[in-house]
């Protein structure tokens, strides 16, 4: 009976694991759409002058400030899951260390035992 609710939590947690490896990637694809708008108005501002010939600076339109704070909070939140993901593989090992140390002792018991 215990090896089973061990099996259902392993598989709980690998559940949990997939879910957040799908919003992980999610969130990449997200950052990625982020970064090609800020280098987008990167390059459109490479190609102005103002009335001094200068280049204006990209860094103070309002656009490229929008896409580079998300691309911030995306990276932020990717740590996150990340942190969560490492947290799932270590209950996983645990369970894996759990059931071999019980699978070791049920054999030993059997052994002593005669049975």
């Amino acid at each position: 009976m215990a090896f089973l609710a061990l099996a259902a939590q392993k598989s709980v947690l690998s559940l949990q694991k997939n879910f957040l490896q799908l919003q992980y990637l999610s969130i990449s694809n997200q950052n990625q759409a982020a970064v090609a708008q800020m280098t987008t108005i990167q390059r459109e501002y490479s190609q102005m002058k103002d009335e001094n010939g200068q280049t204006p600076d990209y860094t103070e339109d309002a656009d490229y400030i929008y896409f580079e704070e998300l691309s911030n909070q995306l990276e932020t939140e990717k740590d996150s899951l990340d942190s969560q993901m490492t947290a799932i593989d270590n209950e996983l090992s645990s369970l894996k260390t759990l059931v071999n140390n019980s699978i070791k002792t049920s054999c030993t018991l059997n052994l002593i035992g005669g049975s």
